[in-house]
């Protein structure tokens, strides 16, 4: 039997586990797990049955017996909180192990064509972030919101402009470290390899995104880039609802059309609500930032009776808990370039497709990611998403739940095609 290690650096991406280990071992393969020991990953490998190899001490796993490792995440030197992942699992981490490898890019943006020239540990006022400078020299810089942003270098200078307003910067060694205004600095990040072509050219490698938009953007830098997008499919009958209108995952008013729900759920009828499954790790949930902003928006709008909270739950649960809902809610739409769902698969879909539970979506993420069969609502009319699905009947209702697995049907074809072609290459 083929073997494989799949290594999750992340403090969080739990939920990679079961639909990798599924979906490796439809071709027969083993896989053992590498990944912190937050409770979130010990309780999936519980309910998988796994021990977990110490992320800690992964230099002492001897990857020659591996035929196989799979990246779970693998991070560009640009993306925020890099200090959370140790070790780092970026390309030179991969060709390091030297097995044939799969790596999994969640979102592509950064490995795209404005990708950074160079990135680096940034101090404002507020703190310390990430700053990307762009090659269209324009930048990003993490927890400082500015609509209009450009940088200049010239010598021992860098200008960063917000708004208009130059913030001057300057550096004794070379570009290593930069001082500027009111205490600010910056701390140029060691550099990473990032030609995602190279690596695939230099071996037995892959690259796999979580979505057909999202290798349509990498293609440029890496054609031979696939997509897969997998789900643990669920075909027991699904229980009778408890939950009407339920949302999945963490509250992010960036990333999350927040503002929608709060509109929608003043339409909601006297024995209506909304539940938010999972939501926060925190034991007291409005001491999370997010919910806590989410409770306290409700109760300024007087709707606090309309929003449900059911706290964290070990995956498991949290699947069971799911199956018995109506329908579930993304909660992204077009607007929300935090999330950029233009490459990005909401992690409704592949809940949605896994347990037959259908969603009420944006109409214009359900034709970009063809869930049309879905019931839409256009803009940030969440309330019309809600009124269309609160008319459908039982029977209407079943027909639906059939279409959404008619539709996980042929994701499932595409991801066993696709990861068959994946695995003839690197063993050949």
């Amino acid at each position: 039997m083929p073997s494989c290690l799949f290594i999750e650096c992340c403090p969080y991406h739990w939920e990679n586990f079961p639909v990798w280990v599924n979906l490796l071992g439809e071709f027969g393969y083993s896989v053992d797990i590498a990944c912190p020991d937050t409770p979130g990953h010990l309780e999936t490998l519980a309910m998988l049955g796994k021990p977990r190899l110490p992320l800690e001490r992964l230099q002492d796993i001897a990857f020659a017996r591996y035929d196989l490792v799979v990246v779970g995440t693998l991070m560009h030197p640009g993306y925020n909180d890099l200090h959370w992942f140790r070790p780092l699992p970026g390309l030179d981490f991969v060709e390091k192990i030297g097995r044939p490898s799969i790596s999994i890019v969640h979102d592509p943006v950064q490995w795209n064509l404005r990708g950074p020239v160079e990135t680096f540990d940034a101090r404002h006022p507020k703190g310390w972030g990430t700053l990307n400078l762009f090659r269209d020299h324009t930048y990003y810089w993490q927890g400082r919101r500015r609509r209009s942003r450009q940088w200049s270098r010239e010598g021992g200078r860098l200008v960063l402009r917000e708004d208009g307003r130059p913030l001057t910067f300057f550096t004794t060694d070379r570009g290593a470290t930069w001082r500027g205004p009111n205490g600010m600095a910056l701390r140029r990040r060691p550099g990473m390899r990032t030609d995602l072509d190279r690596h695939v050219r230099s071996g037995p490698h892959a690259i796999v995104t979580l979505s057909r938009q999202a290798a349509d953007n990498l293609r440029p830098r890496c054609p031979d880039v696939a997509w897969i997008l997998p789900f643990v499919g669920d075909d027991r009958p699904p229980p009778a609802p408890q939950d009407g209108f339920v949302f999945a995952g963490s509250i992010d008013y960036a990333r999350k059309a927040i503002g929608s729900l709060l509109g929608a759920c003043a339409t909601l009828g006297p024995d209506e609500s909304v539940l938010i499954l999972g939501g926060s790790r925190y034991a007291n949930l409005a001491d999370d930032p997010g919910v806590g902003r989410l409770m306290r928006d409700l109760a300024t709008c007087g709707l606090s009776d309309k929003v449900r909270f059911s706290g964290y739950l070990p995956y498991g649960a949290f699947v069971e808990r799911l199956r018995g809902s109506r329908f579930l809610l993304p909660l992204v739409d077009d607007r929300i370039s935090a999330g950029d769902y233009r490459t990005r698969t909401p992690a409704a879909i592949p809940l949605s497709l896994g347990l037959g539970v259908p969603m009420i979506v944006n109409e214009a993420i359900a034709r970009r990611f063809d869930l049309d069969f879905m019931v839409c609502y256009p803009g940030e009319d969440l309330a019309a998403g809600l009124a269309a699905a609160r008319a459908i009947d039982d029977a209407a209702h079943a027909r639906l739940r059939e279409r959404t697995r008619q539709a996980a049907a042929r994701q499932h074809a595409h991801n066993r095609e696709t990861l068959a072609r994946v695995l003839h290459r690197l063993q050949a």
